[in-house]
């Protein structure tokens, strides 16, 4: 067998890959791949053949970084959700909202919250700055967000709080036929784009079935691009402590849903496409000819069959269609819902089941991956199955499909 740094050459990409993406914060994921590649060095003696080091390797990764999310959860007094704070935007006014809260809040909450969420100051920064210790700082913090809560206008607090670990759930086929329900949701976003409208979803990965990313967004107001109307959407994401924020301008219509815009930071600039800069716009945020959306008539055309894992559809083009009505029990609350899968819209090796309820409304989101290739990031190759081996699998017209994620949304909180 190789020596150990040869090895770790050749395959020691996933593992970085794997760490990376589960891990924002670049230091920590360094130390976390320092002690993954320790143990590994320490351990070699025990591995059987070179052609299990990578599957080894990136689980002993793995249990690095579940020990990393355990260790951060004992010690972190400050909860993950921001609540509504999350929503501001520190490179703007502050809205109404959220300025007259902040009026109401004692000297040292509303320096707390300045200095935390405004200026992106860590705890440890806070604590020198103050000179208090950082034991002190957190739960001050978490006594001026518990404060700025209870102040803010409660009509404004929509959002409920998405648990860090996927509910259990149960998915069962039923006879009777498939409803037609009215889907008014923004593709992949699970929001209605109209005034005043919020949504927070998060994405929950496989095997771990843990929180990875949340998203929260609302409407803002009306706004025409190129001479067509729409709804402006404020997206934020979070990654950990990390936020990045996109903007879209949408449109709903009777008969369709689609994007017009969206707008991002890269290099310090906001970068904005819309649907008349072609490829650079289509490829991301076009759906359907000519960019007209996706249908919000949904019903079965018959387009897709599906018996259990097995799926078989048009092979020349992207297809979306209803595959029948099952029941879905999740945060023990039963749905009535209809299935709708996607093959190919979002990639060419991309599979989603989206099951709908008759308000129109997803329940659950689920993603798979043909083949093991890992997924759509740029930075991630190959994955070997046996890092798969725990996923669900379905076919689609003979090629393997993988389990990589779920989304809930707090629709059903």
């Amino acid at each position: 067998m190789k020596d150990f740094e040869e090895l770790l050459r050749e395959y020691g990409k996933s593992a970085e890959a794997y760490v990376r993406y589960k891990v924002s914060s670049r230091e920590d994921a360094e130390d976390i791949l320092q002690e993954t590649y320790v143990r590994a060095f320490s351990s070699l003696d025990s591995l059987n053949s070179e052609e299990s080091f990578r599957p080894w390797l990136i689980s002993i990764a793995r249990n690095k970084v579940n020990d990393y999310y355990r260790k951060k959860a004992e010690t972190e007094e400050v909860p993950y959700d921001d609540g509504i704070i999350q929503y501001v935007d520190v490179n703007r006014p502050i809205d109404s909202s959220v300025s007259e809260t902040m009026k109401k809040l004692s000297d040292q909450e509303r320096e707390l919250l300045h200095l935390y969420y405004w200026e992106e100051m860590t705890v440890g920064e806070i604590a020198r700055e103050l000179k208090i210790p950082e034991g002190t700082v957190k739960s001050r913090l978490y006594k001026a967000r518990k404060s700025f809560e209870k102040k803010y206008p409660q009509e404004e607090l929509k959002m409920k709080r998405l648990p860090e670990r996927i509910f259990d759930y149960q998915i069962k086929k039923l006879n009777e036929k498939p409803f037609e329900t009215k889907w008014n949701e923004l593709m992949g976003w699970f929001l209605i784009p109209e005034e005043g409208n919020s949504i927070r979803w998060g994405i929950y990965d496989y095997p771990e079935r843990t929180l990875t990313e949340q998203f929260d967004m609302k409407c803002s107001g009306k706004m025409q691009i190129h001479g067509l109307n729409g709804v402006k959407v404020t997206a934020i994401e979070k990654q950990g402590r990390e936020k990045t924020e996109r903007h879209f301008v949408a449109q709903l219509t009777d008969t369709h849903c689609r994007y017009l815009a969206e707008s991002h930071m890269e290099d310090g600039i906001e970068k904005m496409f819309t649907f008349l800069d072609g490829e650079a716009f289509l490829n991301n945020w076009g759906f359907g000819p000519d960019n007209i959306g996706n249908e919000t008539n949904m019903k079965m055309k018959g387009l897709i069959q599906r018996e259990g894992s097995v799926i078989t559809a048009p092979a020349d083009r992207e297809t979306m269609d209803v595959v029948g009505r099952y029941e879905v029990v999740i945060n023990g609350k039963s749905y009535d819902t209809v299935c709708l899968m996607d093959i190919g819209t979002y990639d060419e090796n991309t599979v989603t089941e989206q099951y709908i309820d008759q308000n129109g409304r997803t329940v659950l989101w689920r993603r798979f991956n043909k083949n093991n290739t890992r997924w759509n990031y740029d930075h991630f190759e190959e994955v070997d199955e046996e890092e798969l081996k725990d996923n669900e699998i379905i076919t689609v017209n003979g090629k393997t499909c993988y389990h990589w994620y779920d989304c809930i949304t707090d629709y059903i909180l």
